[in-house]
Protein backbone atom coordinates (compact mmCIF):
# COMPACT_ATOMS: atom_id res chain seq x y z
CA UNK A 1 0.00 0.00 0.00
CA UNK A 2 1.32 3.47 -0.85
CA UNK A 3 2.35 5.91 1.83
CA UNK A 4 -0.29 8.33 0.64
CA UNK A 5 -2.97 5.68 0.79
CA UNK A 6 -2.08 5.03 4.41
CA UNK A 7 -1.58 1.74 6.25
CA UNK A 8 -2.14 0.29 9.66
CA UNK A 9 1.07 2.05 10.71
CA UNK A 10 0.36 5.44 9.13
CA UNK A 11 -2.91 7.34 8.95
CA UNK A 12 -3.75 8.25 5.36
CA UNK A 13 -4.93 11.68 6.54
CA UNK A 14 -1.58 12.38 8.21
CA UNK A 15 0.34 11.44 5.06
CA UNK A 16 -1.93 13.57 2.88
CA UNK A 17 -1.79 16.65 5.10
CA UNK A 18 1.94 16.36 5.55
CA UNK A 19 2.21 16.60 1.76
CA UNK A 20 0.09 19.75 1.74
CA UNK A 21 1.89 21.41 4.64
CA UNK A 22 5.14 21.93 2.73
CA UNK A 23 6.43 25.49 3.24
CA UNK A 24 9.47 25.78 1.03
CA UNK A 25 10.57 27.09 -2.34
CA UNK A 26 9.55 23.68 -3.74
CA UNK A 27 5.79 23.52 -3.22
CA UNK A 28 5.33 20.65 -5.67
CA UNK A 29 3.28 18.63 -3.21
CA UNK A 30 0.64 21.33 -3.13
CA UNK A 31 0.23 21.96 -6.84
CA UNK A 32 -2.88 20.86 -8.67
CA UNK A 33 -0.96 18.49 -10.92
CA UNK A 34 0.13 16.46 -7.86
CA UNK A 35 -3.23 16.55 -6.10
CA UNK A 36 -4.73 13.26 -7.29
CA UNK A 37 -3.25 11.14 -4.49
CA UNK A 38 -4.24 13.70 -1.85
CA UNK A 39 -7.79 13.88 -3.21
CA UNK A 40 -7.99 10.09 -3.00
CA UNK A 41 -7.61 10.40 0.77
CA UNK A 42 -9.36 13.67 1.60
CA UNK A 43 -12.13 13.34 -0.98
CA UNK A 44 -13.39 15.31 -3.95
CA UNK A 45 -12.86 19.03 -4.24
CA UNK A 46 -14.95 21.21 -1.98
CA UNK A 47 -17.88 22.50 -4.01
CA UNK A 48 -17.90 26.26 -4.58
CA UNK A 49 -20.39 28.63 -6.15
CA UNK A 50 -18.09 28.89 -9.17
CA UNK A 51 -17.94 25.13 -9.70
CA UNK A 52 -21.74 24.91 -9.38
CA UNK A 53 -22.19 27.74 -11.88
CA UNK A 54 -19.91 26.06 -14.43
CA UNK A 55 -21.56 22.66 -13.94
CA UNK A 56 -25.01 24.18 -14.44
CA UNK A 57 -23.77 26.05 -17.52
CA UNK A 58 -22.38 22.83 -18.98
CA UNK A 59 -25.71 21.05 -18.47
CA UNK A 60 -27.65 24.02 -19.85
CA UNK A 61 -25.65 24.07 -23.07
CA UNK A 62 -26.13 27.79 -23.68
CA UNK A 63 -23.28 29.00 -25.93
CA UNK A 64 -20.84 31.65 -24.79
CA UNK A 65 -17.33 32.29 -23.53
CA UNK A 66 -16.44 32.15 -19.83
CA UNK A 67 -12.97 33.31 -18.80
CA UNK A 68 -11.60 32.65 -15.31
CA UNK A 69 -8.77 34.97 -14.35
CA UNK A 70 -6.85 35.14 -11.08
CA UNK A 71 -3.67 34.28 -9.27
CA UNK A 72 -2.21 30.79 -9.14
CA UNK A 73 -3.87 28.60 -6.52
CA UNK A 74 -7.22 30.42 -6.46
CA UNK A 75 -9.18 27.42 -7.78
CA UNK A 76 -9.41 28.07 -11.52
CA UNK A 77 -8.26 24.58 -12.46
CA UNK A 78 -10.55 22.93 -9.91
CA UNK A 79 -13.49 24.87 -11.35
CA UNK A 80 -12.52 23.83 -14.88
CA UNK A 81 -12.41 20.20 -13.73
CA UNK A 82 -15.94 20.56 -12.36
CA UNK A 83 -17.08 21.81 -15.78
CA UNK A 84 -15.44 18.83 -17.49
CA UNK A 85 -17.00 16.34 -15.06
CA UNK A 86 -20.42 17.81 -15.75
CA UNK A 87 -20.12 16.73 -19.41
CA UNK A 88 -18.56 13.38 -18.53
CA UNK A 89 -15.01 14.31 -19.52
CA UNK A 90 -11.66 14.91 -17.85
CA UNK A 91 -9.67 18.12 -17.93
CA UNK A 92 -7.30 18.03 -20.93
CA UNK A 93 -3.65 17.41 -20.15
CA UNK A 94 -2.31 19.64 -22.91
CA UNK A 95 -2.46 23.43 -22.93
CA UNK A 96 -4.55 23.98 -26.04
CA UNK A 97 -8.10 24.88 -27.01
CA UNK A 98 -9.60 21.39 -26.89
CA UNK A 99 -13.10 20.36 -27.97
CA UNK A 100 -14.16 17.80 -25.37
CA UNK A 101 -17.56 17.07 -26.87
CA UNK A 102 -19.45 18.81 -29.66
CA UNK A 103 -20.22 22.32 -28.44
CA UNK A 104 -17.94 22.21 -25.36
CA UNK A 105 -14.36 23.53 -25.53
CA UNK A 106 -11.77 24.12 -22.79
CA UNK A 107 -8.40 25.87 -22.63
CA UNK A 108 -7.06 25.10 -19.16
CA UNK A 109 -4.24 27.69 -19.20
CA UNK A 110 -3.90 30.44 -21.78
CA UNK A 111 -0.36 31.19 -20.62
CA UNK A 112 0.59 27.58 -21.39
CA UNK A 113 0.40 28.26 -25.13
CA UNK A 114 3.90 28.63 -26.59
CA UNK A 115 3.74 32.17 -27.97
CA UNK A 116 1.84 35.43 -28.08
CA UNK A 117 0.69 34.55 -31.58
CA UNK A 118 -0.77 31.24 -30.40
CA UNK A 119 -2.59 32.92 -27.53
CA UNK A 120 -3.95 35.55 -29.90
CA UNK A 121 -5.27 32.91 -32.30
CA UNK A 122 -6.96 31.01 -29.47
CA UNK A 123 -8.61 34.13 -28.06
CA UNK A 124 -9.79 35.31 -31.47
CA UNK A 125 -11.26 31.85 -32.11
CA UNK A 126 -13.10 31.92 -28.78
CA UNK A 127 -14.54 35.40 -29.35
CA UNK A 128 -15.63 34.55 -32.90
CA UNK A 129 -17.65 31.54 -31.72
CA UNK A 130 -19.62 33.14 -28.88
CA UNK A 131 -22.94 32.04 -30.35
CA UNK A 132 -21.86 28.64 -31.67
CA UNK A 133 -20.49 26.73 -28.67
CA UNK A 134 -19.39 26.88 -25.05
CA UNK A 135 -15.77 27.85 -24.42
CA UNK A 136 -14.08 27.91 -21.01
CA UNK A 137 -10.66 29.55 -20.67
CA UNK A 138 -8.43 29.92 -17.60
CA UNK A 139 -5.96 32.79 -17.88
CA UNK A 140 -3.79 35.02 -15.74
CA UNK A 141 -4.58 38.72 -16.00
CA UNK A 142 -1.41 39.75 -17.83
CA UNK A 143 -1.58 37.29 -20.71
CA UNK A 144 -5.33 37.82 -21.00
CA UNK A 145 -4.95 41.57 -21.34
CA UNK A 146 -2.16 41.10 -23.88
CA UNK A 147 -4.34 38.77 -25.94
CA UNK A 148 -7.23 41.25 -25.98
CA UNK A 149 -4.85 44.02 -26.99
CA UNK A 150 -3.32 41.95 -29.80
CA UNK A 151 -6.73 41.36 -31.38
CA UNK A 152 -7.78 44.94 -30.55
CA UNK A 153 -10.88 43.81 -28.67
CA UNK A 154 -12.32 46.84 -26.89
CA UNK A 155 -15.15 44.68 -25.56
CA UNK A 156 -12.66 42.25 -24.05
CA UNK A 157 -10.56 44.95 -22.40
CA UNK A 158 -13.60 46.78 -21.03
CA UNK A 159 -15.10 43.56 -19.69
CA UNK A 160 -11.78 42.64 -18.06
CA UNK A 161 -11.47 46.04 -16.39
CA UNK A 162 -15.01 45.79 -15.03
CA UNK A 163 -14.44 42.24 -13.79
CA UNK A 164 -11.25 43.26 -12.01
CA UNK A 165 -13.07 46.12 -10.26
CA UNK A 166 -16.32 44.37 -9.39
CA UNK A 167 -15.42 40.68 -9.45
CA UNK A 168 -17.34 39.61 -12.54
CA UNK A 169 -18.84 40.97 -15.75
CA UNK A 170 -21.09 39.47 -18.40
CA UNK A 171 -22.09 41.01 -21.72
CA UNK A 172 -23.19 39.58 -25.08
CA UNK A 173 -22.08 36.03 -24.36
CA UNK A 174 -18.72 36.99 -22.80
CA UNK A 175 -18.39 36.41 -19.04
CA UNK A 176 -15.18 37.18 -17.16
CA UNK A 177 -14.81 36.11 -13.53
CA UNK A 178 -12.04 37.53 -11.33
CA UNK A 179 -11.43 34.51 -9.11
CA UNK A 180 -9.21 36.64 -6.86
CA UNK A 181 -12.45 38.05 -5.44
CA UNK A 182 -13.45 34.62 -4.12
CA UNK A 183 -13.24 34.66 -0.33
CA UNK A 184 -12.53 31.36 1.36
CA UNK A 185 -13.88 32.82 4.60
CA UNK A 186 -17.43 32.93 3.29
CA UNK A 187 -19.31 31.08 6.01
CA UNK A 188 -20.45 27.97 4.10
CA UNK A 189 -17.21 27.58 2.12
CA UNK A 190 -15.12 28.12 5.26
CA UNK A 191 -16.81 25.29 7.14
CA UNK A 192 -16.59 23.02 4.10
CA UNK A 193 -12.84 23.62 3.84
CA UNK A 194 -12.34 22.92 7.55
CA UNK A 195 -14.40 19.74 7.25
CA UNK A 196 -12.23 18.70 4.32
CA UNK A 197 -9.17 18.30 6.56
CA UNK A 198 -10.69 17.59 10.00
CA UNK A 199 -13.86 15.49 9.61
CA UNK A 200 -14.22 12.43 11.83
CA UNK A 201 -14.11 9.75 9.15
CA UNK A 202 -10.56 10.59 8.02
CA UNK A 203 -9.24 10.75 11.59
CA UNK A 204 -9.94 7.22 12.83
CA UNK A 205 -6.32 6.77 13.86
CA UNK A 206 -3.60 4.27 13.06
CA UNK A 207 -2.77 1.00 14.79
CA UNK A 208 -1.50 1.77 18.28
CA UNK A 209 -2.53 5.44 18.15
CA UNK A 210 -2.03 7.00 21.61
CA UNK A 211 -4.84 9.55 21.16
CA UNK A 212 -7.12 7.98 23.78
CA UNK A 213 -4.22 8.17 26.25
CA UNK A 214 -3.77 11.88 25.56
CA UNK A 215 -0.67 11.36 23.44
CA UNK A 216 -1.47 12.29 19.81
CA UNK A 217 -1.20 16.03 19.05
CA UNK A 218 -2.41 15.58 15.46
CA UNK A 219 -5.76 14.03 16.35
CA UNK A 220 -6.10 16.48 19.25
CA UNK A 221 -5.64 19.36 16.80
CA UNK A 222 -8.16 17.93 14.34
CA UNK A 223 -10.65 17.39 17.17
CA UNK A 224 -10.40 21.00 18.35
CA UNK A 225 -10.74 22.34 14.80
CA UNK A 226 -14.14 20.66 14.58
CA UNK A 227 -15.42 23.00 17.30
CA UNK A 228 -17.65 25.84 16.09
CA UNK A 229 -16.10 28.46 18.39
CA UNK A 230 -12.56 27.53 17.37
CA UNK A 231 -13.50 27.73 13.68
CA UNK A 232 -15.08 31.14 14.16
CA UNK A 233 -11.96 32.53 15.82
CA UNK A 234 -9.73 31.02 13.15
CA UNK A 235 -11.98 32.58 10.53
CA UNK A 236 -11.44 35.97 12.15
CA UNK A 237 -7.67 35.60 11.73
CA UNK A 238 -8.01 34.63 8.07
CA UNK A 239 -10.48 37.45 7.40
CA UNK A 240 -8.00 39.94 8.82
CA UNK A 241 -5.21 38.45 6.71
CA UNK A 242 -7.39 38.58 3.59
CA UNK A 243 -7.24 42.35 3.79
CA UNK A 244 -3.52 42.17 3.00
CA UNK A 245 -3.09 39.07 0.83
CA UNK A 246 -5.27 37.30 -1.74
CA UNK A 247 -6.13 34.02 -0.01
CA UNK A 248 -5.72 30.97 -2.23
CA UNK A 249 -7.11 27.52 -1.58
CA UNK A 250 -3.60 26.13 -1.97
CA UNK A 251 -2.21 28.42 0.71
CA UNK A 252 -5.14 27.96 3.08
CA UNK A 253 -4.87 24.17 2.93
CA UNK A 254 -1.12 24.41 3.49
CA UNK A 255 -1.59 26.50 6.64
CA UNK A 256 -4.36 24.26 7.99
CA UNK A 257 -2.30 21.16 7.28
CA UNK A 258 0.69 22.64 9.07
CA UNK A 259 -1.54 23.55 12.02
CA UNK A 260 -2.76 19.96 12.32
CA UNK A 261 0.26 17.77 11.55
CA UNK A 262 3.32 19.94 10.91
CA UNK A 263 6.08 17.55 9.88
CA UNK A 264 5.08 14.74 12.27
CA UNK A 265 4.24 11.17 11.32
CA UNK A 266 2.31 8.46 13.12
CA UNK A 267 5.50 6.47 13.62
CA UNK A 268 7.19 9.49 15.21
CA UNK A 269 4.25 10.03 17.56
CA UNK A 270 4.11 6.39 18.63
CA UNK A 271 7.86 6.18 19.27
CA UNK A 272 7.96 9.33 21.37
CA UNK A 273 4.99 8.15 23.40
CA UNK A 274 6.69 4.79 23.90
CA UNK A 275 9.86 6.48 25.15
CA UNK A 276 8.47 9.49 27.03
CA UNK A 277 4.85 8.68 27.80
CA UNK A 278 2.47 11.62 28.04
CA UNK A 279 5.43 14.00 28.25
CA UNK A 280 6.16 13.33 24.57
CA UNK A 281 4.29 16.34 23.15
CA UNK A 282 3.33 19.77 24.45
CA UNK A 283 1.37 22.88 23.50
CA UNK A 284 4.06 23.90 21.02
CA UNK A 285 2.57 21.14 18.82
CA UNK A 286 -0.91 22.65 19.17
CA UNK A 287 -2.90 24.09 16.26
CA UNK A 288 -3.15 27.46 18.05
CA UNK A 289 0.62 27.85 17.87
CA UNK A 290 1.18 26.32 14.45
CA UNK A 291 -1.54 28.33 12.70
CA UNK A 292 0.51 31.48 13.32
CA UNK A 293 3.71 29.80 12.15
CA UNK A 294 4.78 28.05 15.34
CA UNK A 295 7.50 25.48 14.75
CA UNK A 296 8.35 27.04 11.40
CA UNK A 297 11.41 29.07 10.55
CA UNK A 298 10.90 32.76 9.82
CA UNK A 299 12.26 32.24 6.31
CA UNK A 300 9.65 29.55 5.62
CA UNK A 301 6.80 31.62 7.07
CA UNK A 302 7.73 34.61 4.93
CA UNK A 303 7.11 32.55 1.79
CA UNK A 304 3.40 32.65 2.58
CA UNK A 305 1.86 36.15 2.27
CA UNK A 306 -1.29 34.88 3.98
CA UNK A 307 0.62 33.46 6.95
CA UNK A 308 2.70 36.63 7.17
CA UNK A 309 -0.52 38.67 7.43
CA UNK A 310 -1.89 36.33 10.10
CA UNK A 311 1.28 36.70 12.16
CA UNK A 312 0.98 40.48 11.96
CA UNK A 313 -2.22 40.25 14.03
CA UNK A 314 0.02 39.60 17.03
CA UNK A 315 -1.87 36.69 18.56
CA UNK A 316 0.14 35.58 21.57
CA UNK A 317 2.12 38.79 21.98
CA UNK A 318 -0.72 41.04 23.17
CA UNK A 319 -1.04 41.04 26.95
CA UNK A 320 -4.29 41.03 28.92
CA UNK A 321 -4.36 41.37 32.69
CA UNK A 322 -7.16 38.87 33.26
CA UNK A 323 -5.92 36.28 30.75
CA UNK A 324 -2.37 36.41 32.06
CA UNK A 325 -3.69 36.29 35.61
CA UNK A 326 -5.53 33.04 34.88
CA UNK A 327 -2.23 31.46 33.85
CA UNK A 328 -0.58 32.40 37.13
CA UNK A 329 -3.58 31.28 39.19
CA UNK A 330 -6.47 29.37 37.58
CA UNK A 331 -8.27 28.86 40.89
CA UNK A 332 -11.69 30.43 40.56
CA UNK A 333 -11.33 30.90 36.80
CA UNK A 334 -14.24 29.94 34.49
CA UNK A 335 -14.66 26.22 33.93
CA UNK A 336 -13.47 26.34 30.30
CA UNK A 337 -10.31 28.16 31.37
CA UNK A 338 -9.60 25.65 34.14
CA UNK A 339 -9.94 22.82 31.64
CA UNK A 340 -7.50 24.51 29.25
CA UNK A 341 -5.06 24.99 32.12
CA UNK A 342 -5.15 21.30 33.04
CA UNK A 343 -6.70 21.95 36.45
CA UNK A 344 -6.59 18.65 38.39
CA UNK A 345 -9.93 17.21 39.42
CA UNK A 346 -10.52 17.86 43.10
CA UNK A 347 -7.06 19.30 43.51
CA UNK A 348 -6.41 22.99 44.03
CA UNK A 349 -3.52 24.19 46.19
CA UNK A 350 -5.04 22.59 49.29
CA UNK A 351 -5.68 19.23 47.64
CA UNK A 352 -3.61 16.05 47.97
CA UNK A 353 -0.09 15.88 46.58
CA UNK A 354 -0.25 15.30 42.84
CA UNK A 355 2.04 14.93 39.85
CA UNK A 356 2.85 17.87 37.61
CA UNK A 357 0.62 16.35 34.86
CA UNK A 358 -2.27 15.35 37.11
CA UNK A 359 -4.89 17.32 35.20
CA UNK A 360 -3.60 16.83 31.66
CA UNK A 361 -6.06 15.82 28.97
CA UNK A 362 -4.04 16.23 25.78
CA UNK A 363 -0.70 17.62 24.56
CA UNK A 364 -2.43 20.99 24.18
CA UNK A 365 -2.44 21.70 27.94
CA UNK A 366 1.23 20.85 28.60
CA UNK A 367 4.31 23.06 28.46
CA UNK A 368 7.98 22.23 28.50
CA UNK A 369 10.27 23.56 31.22
CA UNK A 370 13.71 22.62 32.49
CA UNK A 371 11.82 21.06 35.42
CA UNK A 372 10.20 18.62 32.94
CA UNK A 373 6.82 18.90 31.24
CA UNK A 374 3.84 20.14 33.24
CA UNK A 375 0.37 21.55 32.73
CA UNK A 376 -0.27 25.27 32.40
CA UNK A 377 -1.87 25.10 35.84
CA UNK A 378 1.20 23.53 37.45
CA UNK A 379 3.47 26.09 35.76
CA UNK A 380 1.40 28.90 37.24
CA UNK A 381 1.50 27.26 40.66
CA UNK A 382 5.27 26.79 40.48
CA UNK A 383 5.90 30.40 39.53
CA UNK A 384 3.45 31.82 42.08
CA UNK A 385 3.86 29.63 45.17
CA UNK A 386 7.03 27.52 44.97
CA UNK A 387 9.65 28.31 47.63
CA UNK A 388 12.55 26.91 45.60
CA UNK A 389 14.18 29.88 43.77
CA UNK A 390 15.64 27.59 41.10
CA UNK A 391 12.23 26.17 40.24
CA UNK A 392 10.73 29.65 40.21
CA UNK A 393 13.46 30.90 37.87
CA UNK A 394 12.99 27.91 35.57
CA UNK A 395 9.26 28.57 35.53
CA UNK A 396 9.74 32.24 34.68
CA UNK A 397 12.10 31.30 31.85
CA UNK A 398 9.48 28.93 30.42
CA UNK A 399 6.80 31.55 30.89
CA UNK A 400 8.54 34.46 29.20
CA UNK A 401 11.32 32.95 27.05
CA UNK A 402 10.19 29.45 26.16
CA UNK A 403 12.24 26.32 25.83
CA UNK A 404 15.65 26.34 24.16
CA UNK A 405 14.39 24.52 21.05
CA UNK A 406 11.44 26.70 20.00
CA UNK A 407 11.85 29.86 22.09
CA UNK A 408 8.06 30.09 22.26
CA UNK A 409 7.00 31.49 25.66
CA UNK A 410 4.36 29.50 27.52
CA UNK A 411 2.55 32.80 28.07
CA UNK A 412 2.12 33.21 24.29
CA UNK A 413 0.81 29.66 23.94
CA UNK A 414 -1.66 30.32 26.75
CA UNK A 415 -3.00 33.51 25.17
CA UNK A 416 -3.35 31.79 21.82
CA UNK A 417 -5.36 28.90 23.20
CA UNK A 418 -7.56 31.18 25.29
CA UNK A 419 -8.35 33.21 22.15
CA UNK A 420 -9.61 30.11 20.37
CA UNK A 421 -11.22 28.05 23.10
CA UNK A 422 -12.36 30.49 25.80
CA UNK A 423 -13.55 33.53 23.84
CA UNK A 424 -16.96 33.27 25.55
CA UNK A 425 -15.28 33.92 28.91
CA UNK A 426 -13.66 37.06 27.47
CA UNK A 427 -17.02 38.56 26.53
CA UNK A 428 -17.49 37.01 23.10
CA UNK A 429 -15.57 36.97 19.80
CA UNK A 430 -15.45 40.75 19.36
CA UNK A 431 -14.06 41.41 22.84
CA UNK A 432 -11.63 38.51 22.56
CA UNK A 433 -10.22 40.02 19.36
CA UNK A 434 -10.06 43.48 20.91
CA UNK A 435 -8.20 42.12 23.93
CA UNK A 436 -5.78 39.67 22.31
CA UNK A 437 -5.06 40.97 18.79
CA UNK A 438 -3.22 44.03 17.54
CA UNK A 439 -6.40 45.18 15.80
CA UNK A 440 -9.01 46.45 18.20
CA UNK A 441 -11.92 47.24 15.88
CA UNK A 442 -11.97 44.48 13.31
CA UNK A 443 -15.42 43.22 14.32
CA UNK A 444 -16.78 46.77 14.11
CA UNK A 445 -15.53 46.88 10.55
CA UNK A 446 -16.93 43.42 9.78
CA UNK A 447 -20.31 44.67 11.00
CA UNK A 448 -19.98 47.82 8.90
CA UNK A 449 -19.26 45.79 5.77
CA UNK A 450 -22.25 43.54 6.46
CA UNK A 451 -24.51 46.56 6.96
CA UNK A 452 -23.27 48.20 3.77
CA UNK A 453 -23.72 44.97 1.81
CA UNK A 454 -27.31 44.75 3.01
CA UNK A 455 -28.06 48.36 2.08
CA UNK A 456 -28.42 49.48 5.69
CA UNK A 457 -27.86 52.93 7.20
CA UNK A 458 -24.14 53.62 7.75
CA UNK A 459 -24.20 57.37 8.48
CA UNK A 460 -22.88 56.99 12.04
CA UNK A 461 -19.99 54.78 10.94
CA UNK A 462 -19.30 57.11 8.00
CA UNK A 463 -19.02 60.09 10.34
CA UNK A 464 -16.65 58.15 12.58
CA UNK A 465 -14.43 57.26 9.62
CA UNK A 466 -14.31 60.90 8.50
CA UNK A 467 -13.34 61.95 12.03
CA UNK A 468 -10.51 59.42 12.00
CA UNK A 469 -9.22 60.43 8.57
CA UNK A 470 -9.32 64.10 9.52
CA UNK A 471 -7.34 63.36 12.67
CA UNK A 472 -4.63 61.64 10.65
CA UNK A 473 -4.36 64.68 8.36
CA UNK A 474 -4.85 67.60 10.73
CA UNK A 475 -4.72 66.31 14.30
CA UNK A 476 -8.38 67.35 14.87
CA UNK A 477 -10.98 64.57 15.12
CA UNK A 478 -13.95 66.52 13.79
CA UNK A 479 -16.32 65.82 10.91
CA UNK A 480 -18.27 69.09 11.20
CA UNK A 481 -16.87 70.59 8.00
CA UNK A 482 -16.63 67.29 6.14
CA UNK A 483 -13.67 65.28 4.90
CA UNK A 484 -10.49 67.35 4.68
CA UNK A 485 -8.38 66.37 1.68
CA UNK A 486 -4.86 67.68 2.09
CA UNK A 487 -2.49 68.45 -0.72
CA UNK A 488 -0.46 65.28 -1.13
CA UNK A 489 2.89 66.92 -0.42
CA UNK A 490 1.59 68.33 2.87
CA UNK A 491 0.91 64.90 4.34
CA UNK A 492 4.62 64.56 5.03
CA UNK A 493 4.34 67.38 7.57
CA UNK A 494 1.90 65.41 9.72
CA UNK A 495 3.13 62.76 12.15
CA UNK A 496 0.05 60.64 13.07
CA UNK A 497 1.81 59.33 16.16
CA UNK A 498 2.45 62.75 17.66
CA UNK A 499 -1.16 63.39 18.80
CA UNK A 500 -0.81 67.11 18.33
CA UNK A 501 -2.64 69.56 16.06
CA UNK A 502 -0.79 70.07 12.78
CA UNK A 503 -3.01 71.68 10.17
CA UNK A 504 -1.87 71.05 6.60
CA UNK A 505 -0.39 74.08 4.90
CA UNK A 506 -2.48 73.44 1.80
CA UNK A 507 -6.00 71.99 1.70
CA UNK A 508 -6.90 70.42 -1.62
CA UNK A 509 -10.63 70.12 -0.87
CA UNK A 510 -13.24 69.82 1.85
CA UNK A 511 -15.97 67.30 1.01
CA UNK A 512 -19.24 67.53 2.96
CA UNK A 513 -20.27 64.32 4.67
CA UNK A 514 -23.54 64.45 2.72
CA UNK A 515 -21.62 63.73 -0.47
CA UNK A 516 -19.88 60.68 0.97
CA UNK A 517 -21.14 57.11 1.11
CA UNK A 518 -19.90 53.63 1.98
CA UNK A 519 -20.30 50.55 -0.17
CA UNK A 520 -18.75 47.11 -0.50
CA UNK A 521 -16.74 46.37 -3.66
CA UNK A 522 -18.37 43.01 -4.40
CA UNK A 523 -21.79 43.72 -5.84
CA UNK A 524 -24.08 42.31 -8.49
CA UNK A 525 -23.06 39.32 -10.60
CA UNK A 526 -20.02 38.36 -8.53
CA UNK A 527 -22.28 37.40 -5.62
CA UNK A 528 -23.97 34.84 -7.86
CA UNK A 529 -20.76 33.34 -9.24
CA UNK A 530 -18.30 33.39 -6.32
CA UNK A 531 -18.30 32.72 -2.60
CA UNK A 532 -18.05 36.23 -1.16
CA UNK A 533 -17.21 37.45 2.31
CA UNK A 534 -17.56 41.21 2.72
CA UNK A 535 -14.38 42.20 4.55
CA UNK A 536 -13.65 45.63 3.08
CA UNK A 537 -15.55 48.79 2.25
CA UNK A 538 -15.05 51.64 -0.18
CA UNK A 539 -15.52 55.30 0.73
CA UNK A 540 -17.19 57.07 -2.19
CA UNK A 541 -17.83 60.71 -3.05
CA UNK A 542 -20.52 61.93 -5.44
CA UNK A 543 -19.20 64.18 -8.17
CA UNK A 544 -21.04 67.23 -9.41
CA UNK A 545 -23.29 65.04 -11.59
CA UNK A 546 -24.35 62.75 -8.76
CA UNK A 547 -22.38 59.67 -9.81
CA UNK A 548 -20.03 58.14 -7.24
CA UNK A 549 -16.27 58.02 -7.49
CA UNK A 550 -14.10 55.96 -5.20
CA UNK A 551 -11.76 58.19 -3.21
CA UNK A 552 -10.33 55.69 -0.77
CA UNK A 553 -10.53 52.11 0.39
CA UNK A 554 -10.87 51.44 4.09
CA UNK A 555 -9.38 48.03 4.79
CA UNK A 556 -10.93 45.95 7.54
CA UNK A 557 -7.52 45.47 9.13
CA UNK A 558 -7.36 49.18 9.92
CA UNK A 559 -7.53 49.94 13.62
Amino acid sequence: MSAMGGSMNESAAVAALRTLSVFSADQAGAYREHFADVAGVLGSDVETKLSRFLSDWAHDGKPGLVILTGNAGTGKTAAAEAYCRAIGQQLPVEDALVELTPGHRVLKDLSGLPSTAARTVAMRDALCNLTDCQTLICANEGVLRDAFSEIQSETGNESLDTALRHGAHSNDGLTIVNVNRQRLTGESLWNALLDYVTRDEIWLGCEGCPFNLGGCPMRSNAEQLRRVDVRDQLRTLFRVASGEAVPTIRELLAILSWAIVGTASCDHVRKRNRDLGIEAFTAIDGYFSRVVGGGMSSAAAERSPLLTAIRRAGLGSVSDLQVDGWLRDANGAPEAVMKIAGFPEGGGPSGPKRSRLAGTRSPLDRVQTTQHEMTFYELGEMVSTDEDPTRVEDGLNALFRGDELTNTPAQSLWRQRIFFEAQADLGGPARASRRLLNYGHIHDLFDLAATAAGGGDTILELTEIVRGLNFLVTGFASADEGLIVSDTACLFARDPGSFRPASPSLVHAIIPVERLSIEVPDQGLVNELLDIDHIEVNLLVDNDWGSPEKVDTVSLIAD
